[in-house]
């Protein structure tokens, strides 16, 4: 049971019988109790994109998961992916490509990845990508993501329910984001049933279509509504993208879902060739480049950004005084 094993192992860092190790620099996690998707990439490309906005120099530091690679990986520099996403890992190989600017790194112990990349690179602030359980690395900020189309779940960890660790330690984070709300009241409900303490932040924000990108990176408007495709995707949950699909306005004919983190093969990329017949087709811009470099049809992934409904306000005022404390400003 994972349960009672990670409560001990929060308790034995939090008493310092495991010791945390610091960076010089500002740090910001993102992550989640469940497992699966609640909008931790997105989330991050957000809070990068508005801390570049603002004039600081933004590292990203993740895991990398299902990577082929070991190690801390230069994702990027900063100009663009310098690696594949079979040793890069897919979220980071898909901020790199979305992040012009940011520097993004993989590697099991973010801690020495940080410093690598401060040996090479200047840097105000760090960004933790999926970090909630990473407590080997203190932060400055630790922002806690619930999706708002299943909560909590059963509130079991694994295997018997969707939690990584118990839905109690919810109260060791900062500030709280109910993602993918269909509305504000349906956040503030689910909110309602995290045990998160009401005098810190909370915001609610939903997941919304914002453009379409080629296997290049060339970016171009959503078309016109009523437009016929073929989709697919491999993620948490994949009614998701067919979700955010029809609400875009798109027509989907045919949609094929896969396992999260999926790597296509040759008779998966035929079927979806069999299935598009001249269509447009679809997908994700985590399996965009997840896809071999030669396929029989051309794909476009659909960019989606980040929009809050309400406590951006709030969060934004807190990320920055806990970024100017921990700078020393």
């Amino acid at each position: 049971m994972i349960g009672p094993f990670s409560s001990l192992r929060r308790a034995m860092y939090r008493r310092g019988i495991l010791r945390s190790e610091s960076l010089p620099r500002p740090v910001v996690s993102v992550g989640n109790l469940a497992a699966g998707g609640s909008g931790k990439t997105p989330h991050v490309r957000f809070l990068a994109s508005w801390m570049t906005g603002l004039g600081l120099k933004v590292a990203v530091l993740t895991r990398g998961y299902g990577r082929e690679s070991r190690g801390i990986v230069w994702v990027s520099r900063g100009g663009g992916p310098l690696v594949s996403a079979r040793m890069g890992g897919d979220e980071p190989v898909l901020l790199a490509g979305s992040l012009p600017g940011v520097p993004v790194l993989a590697g099991e112990a973010r801690v020495q990845a940080g410093m690598e990349c401060l040996r090479r690179q200047e840097v105000d602030v760090f960004l933790l990508d999926d970090a909630f359980q990473h407590l080997s690395l203190r932060r400055d900020a630790d922002i806690l993501l619930v999706d708002a189309g299943r909560g909590l779940g059963n509130r079991l960890t694994l295997p018997l329910g969707p939690l990584r660790e118990p839905a109690g330690n919810a109260r060791f984070a900062d500030a709280l984001v109910v993602t993918k709300c269909a509305g504000l009241a349906q956040g503030e409900g689910v909110a309602a049933t995290v045990p998160f303490p009401a005098d810190r932040p909370r915001a609610f924000s939903r997941l919304v279509a914002r453009s379409l990108v080629e296997r290049g990176g060339a970016e171009s408007p959503l078309p016109s509504p009523g437009v016929e495709v073929v989709a697919f995707c491999g993620l948490a949950r994949n009614d998701q993208f067919s979700a955010t699909l029809r609400e875009s306005g798109f027509v989907i004919r045919k949609f094929m879902g896969y396992a999260d983190h999926h790597w296509y093969r040759t008779s998966e990329i035929g079927k979806i060739a069999s299935a598009a017949g001249g269509l447009t087709v679809l997908t994700t811009e985590k399996d965009l480049v997840r896809l071999p470099d030669r396929l029989p049809f051309d794909v476009k992934a659909v960019r989606v950004g980040v929009e809050f409904l309400a406590g951006w306000d709030s969060l934004s005022r807190f990320l920055l005084e806990r970024m100017r404390f921990a700078g020393g400003a």
